[in-house]
C-alpha cells in the first residue's frame, strides 16, 4: 500500500483545505500519516488520515516564529522519532511548512507542496520587496545559527535565509483555486509547476453539540458573520458596527468570534455568537454573509452560493477581496473606517442585486471544471509515474 507523510503548519487556513486531499488519497487506498495539533485531530483522523502529534506550537502565522529558532532541530528530530518505524513513497507539505523540503530531502523522498495561500505570490516571492522583508531579515543571524546546528545533526543542507524555511516551493505545487479567478497580472507566476486545481466542498467533521442549529434552520432570513480564527480580535471596534447594523434588522445573525472578548458589549436579542460556529453546516442555511475573506471561507461561500460583503483585516485577504470586486462577484469595504448603515447598504444590495450571485456562480463554475481534489490526486499519481 502506498503511503504517504503529510506536514502542515497547524492553522484553520491551511489544515482545512487539506482535508479534502487527504480524504480523496484514503478513498482510493492510499495511507496518510499526518503531523498536526490535537485541535485538528478528529477532522483529520475523519479524513481517513492516522494523526500524530507534533510537540511543539507550529501555529505559525499567529503565535510567531520563534519557536523554529529556538527548537527547530528538535522540530525535525520530534518527527524523525515517531516515524523511525514507517515507510513512506512521497511526501506532501504546505509550502508554508518550515523544514519539509529538508525532511523529505533526508527520506530521500518525493514532495509535492499545496497552496493554502496563492494570491500575491508573485510579489511574495521576493522577499526584499515584501512588506515583512524587515522582519524576515530581524530574523535571519539567529535563524543561521539553528540551522547550523541542523546541518551538523541531521548532515542537511539548510536555506541561506529564513524566508526560504517557510516558502518550499516543489516540482509539482497543488494550487486550490482556478485559472479564471487568478488576476491576469499573477498568472505568469503560475508556471508548468503548479496545478490549479479549483476547489471542492468538503464536508469536514463539525461539532453540531450545544449549538441551536434547529434555530438557525427555522429561520426566514440567516445573516452569517466571521472574521476569521486569526484576524477575529483583530478590531474588536468592528463588532459593534455590526450590531449596530443588524441589532433591529428582520436578520437571525450568526457569527463567529474565536477567542474575542464581547463582555463589554450588549449582545442584540437577534444575534448567535460562539466561539465555534460550525460553518459548513450554517452555510446550508444562510442567505447573506459578511467575511474576513480569508481564503477558506470565500471558497466556503462561493461554492454554497451565498452572497456576501468582505471586509479584508491582512494577508492575502485583500487581495482576494480585490478580485471578486474586478469580477463583480462582492462589495469590499474598509473595515477601519466604515460604518454601521454602509454595511447595511452593502450586504442589502449583495442580497438583492442579482449579479453578485450570478458572478460567485461563475467563479464557482471555474472550481467545478478545475476537478477539484480528484483532478489534485490525479495530478499528483501522473506526476509520480513520470
Amino acid at each position: 500500500m502506498t503511503k504517504v507523510l503529510f506536514l502542515n503548519v497547524t492553522t484553520h487556513g491551511h489544515v482545512n483545505p487539506s482535508l479534502g486531499l487527504v480524504n480523496e488519497l484514503t478513498h482510493r487506498g492510499i495511507e496518510v500519516v499526518y503531523f498536526s495539533s490535537e485541535e485538528f485531530r478528529e477532522k483529520i483522523e475523519n479524513a481517513g488520515a492516522e494523526y500524530r502529534p507534533y510537540h511543539y506550537d507550529l501555529n505559525i502565522f499567529k503565535n510567531g516564529f520563534n519557536v523554529l529558532i529556538d527548537h527547530g532541530s528538535d522540530i525535525i528530530q520530534d518527527i524523525f522519532d515517531q516515524i523511525e518505524n514507517d515507510t513512506f513513497d512521497y511526501v506532501i507539505h504546505s509550502i508554508a511548512m518550515p523544514f519539509s523540503k529538508q525532511i523529505a530531502d533526508y527520506l530521500m523522498l518525493p514532495a509535492i507542496s499545496m497552496l493554502a495561500v496563492f494570491m500575491g505570490m508573485k510579489e511574495f516571492m521576493q522577499p526584499n520587496q515584501t512588506k515583512i522583508a524587515g522582519k524576515f531579515n530581524a530574523l535571519n543571524e539567529a535563524y543561521l545559527q539553528e540551522a547550523q546546528k541542523i546541518e551538523q545533526q541531521f548532515n542537511l543542507t539548510m536555506p541561506d535565509h529564513f524566508f526560504d524555511l517557510i516558502m518550499n516551493e516543489e516540482n509539482l505545487n497543488i494550487v486550490f483555486t482556478s485559472e479564471y479567478f487568478l488576476p491576469v497580472e499573477e498568472r505568469d507566476f503560475f508556471d508548468e509547476k503548479y496545478a490549479l486545481v479549483g476547489a471542492d466542498i468538503y464536508n469536514r467533521l463539525e461539532d453540531l453539540a450545544d449549538f441551536p442549529i434547529e434555530q438557525i434552520k427555522s429561520a426566514d432570513n440567516v445573516l452569517y458573520i466571521s472574521f476569521g480564527t486569526i484576524f477575529g480580535d483583530f478590531a474588536k471596534e468592528i463588532y459593534q458596527k455590526v450590531f449596530e447594523a443588524f441589532s433591529h434588522s428582520d436578520y437571525l445573525v450568526v457569527m463567529a468570534a474565536h477567542k474575542v472578548g464581547l463582555d463589554d458589549l450588549v449582545i442584540p436579542d437577534n444575534f448567535i455568537i460562539r466561539d465555534y460556529v460550525p460553518q459548513n453546516e450554517v452555510l446550508k442555511y444562510t442567505d447573506v454573509a459578511i467575511t474576513h475573506n480569508g481564503l477558506n471561507s470565500m471558497n466556503d461561500l462561493i461554492l454554497n452560493e451565498i452572497p456576501f460583503v468582505s471586509l479584508p483585516m491582512g494577508s492575502d485577504q485583500p487581495a482576494l477581496a480585490k478580485r471578486l470586486t474586478e469580477l463583480n462577484a462582492g462589495i469590499c469595504l474598509d473595515y477601519q473606517t466604515v460604518e454601521s448603515n454602509e454595511l447595511q447598504s452593502a450586504v442589502e444590495a449583495v442580497q438583492v442585486d442579482p449579479k453578485y450571485l450570478m458572478n460567485l456562480k461563475k467563479i464557482k463554475k471555474s472550481f467545478e471544471v478545475a476537478g477539484g481534489y480528484k483532478q489534485a490526486v490525479d495530478t499528483i499519481e501522473r506526476y509520480l509515474a513520470k
